[in-house]
């Protein structure tokens, strides 16, 4: 296979600076919507919004990466709380665990592993 003919390209309507893009995955960390958000970093909103559902856009990695990375920290604390015996917080993981299972197992059965 050539991975030249693998490669799309993907359009950007709108161009923020790296300090607009943190901001961008900053605020989605902690849960705000993107049309919030785009107002929040100056973006016309109708291009931040159609950047925001295109995968592969800067706006789409950052606002991905806040929601992703904050995810991480609220688990890694429910891991610590639950490894100190904490039942809710283990039941919590379990649930958790369970989840990203099913999640994998999706992903294997309906975009082959992608």
């Amino acid at each position: 296979m050539d991975l030249e003919s693998t490669i799309e390209t993907v359009t950007i309507w709108c161009v923020l600076s790296p300090e607009q893009l943190a901001l961008v995955e900053e605020l989605a960390a902690i849960g705000k919507a993107a049309h919030i958000i785009s107002d929040a970093v100056g973006a016309i909103k109708r291009l931040f919004m159609r950047d925001f559902r295109t995968k592969g856009t800067p706006i789409f990695d950052s606002y991905n990466r806040g929601v992703i990375l904050n995810q991480a920290q609220v688990q890694k604390a429910i891991l610590e709380t639950a490894r100190k015996g904490n039942l809710t917080a283990a039941q919590q993981m379990a649930k958790i665990w369970d989840e990203q299972k099913l999640e994998d197992m999706k992903n294997e059965i309906f975009n082959n592993g992608d």
